[in-house]
Order: structure tokens, then C-alpha cells, then sequence
């Protein structure tokens, strides 16, 4: 009985998630656009959320947006780096900008909620080399900032 009963447990450990590689999770709000991001606490310390400013943000504004936000990466050295732009629309506004012959200009749909749309753009390429810890950090971002999963609507 004792033999079954250490493979069992270990099984249950793993199978939710309570086993030594499971990670909190903080609920980073992405204010002033009303979402949350659930975020690996080892990764949150790396993390700083802002107002959208500049030309862009302008355009995005004239657009439709109603609210914009930079998520930005802090690496071990250096300066901090735009990791992605998060975007709050109006749902009819955010459909009308959609064109199947190129890029969406304000990123992908992650979470349509109540008549608003939540748009996220990340980056292009690798930021950092992704055997760095920077660059493991920010697989382990990309990995999930496209899943609706990833977000709360406040």
C-alpha cells in the first residue's frame, strides 16, 4: 500500500499544479486601460505599466481607443524596454479597423467583453537572448500574453 501511495500523491501534486515548479501568480492591473494580467511572480519585479503617451497613442486615440497602456520590461542591466502596448475599444470601432490585407494596427483581440474589445501588440522578434534570464523571462511573457485566459476585465 505504501508502494502506490507516493506515485498517487506525486500524481495529484503535479496534476494541480502544487508540485515545487507551480509559481504564484499576481494580478497585475494595466491601468488605465480596465484589465488585469495574471503575471508569474518571479517575472513581476521585471514589470512597470504606464500611460500610453506620443504619436501613436495620439492616432490610436483619433482611432477610437478609449484607453491605451505600455507594459515595460526591466532586464537585469539596461534600460527598461517596451514589451507590449495594451488597447481598450469600443467593439464596433475596433471591428471597423480590421483589415484581412494587413497587420491589425492595434494588435490582437485578447478579450471581448461588454461591447469593448481588449488589444494586445508584443513584440516582433526575441528582445533578449533567450538563454539569458531576460530571455527566459520574456519567452515565458510571450507564451501568454495572446491567451484570453492571461486577462480579467475589471
Amino acid at each position: 500500500m505504501k508502494k502506490l501511495l507516493a506515485p498517487l500523491l506525486l500524481s495529484v501534486l503535479v496534476l494541480t499544479g502544487c508540485g515545487s515548479s507551480a509559481h504564484a501568480i499576481f494580478k497585475l492591473p494595466l491601468s488605465p486601460v480596465p484589465l488585469i494580467m495574471n503575471v508569474d511572480t518571479t517575472i513581476l519585479s521585471h514589470l512597470v505599466v504606464s500611460v500610453a503617451k506620443g504619436a501613436y497613442s495620439k492616432q490610436a486615440t483619433k482611432d477610437g481607443a478609449i484607453a491605451q497602456s505600455v507594459l515595460y520590461y526591466l532586464p537585469s542591466k539596461g534600460d527598461k524596454v517596451i514589451f507590449m502596448s495594451i488597447y481598450e475599444f469600443p467593439a464596433q470601432k475596433f471591428d471597423r479597423l480590421k483589415n484581412p490585407a494587413e497587420p491589425p494596427p492595434y494588435g490582437t483581440e485578447v478579450l471581448r467583453n461588454n461591447g469593448f474589445v481588449f488589444s494586445v501588440a508584443g513584440p516582433q522578434d526575441s528582445i533578449f537572448d533567450p538563454k539569458t534570464a531576460d530571455g527566459k523571462n520574456i519567452s515565458a511573457l510571450y507564451a501568454t500574453i495572446y491567451k484570453s485566459a492571461t486577462y480579467t476585465a475589471k
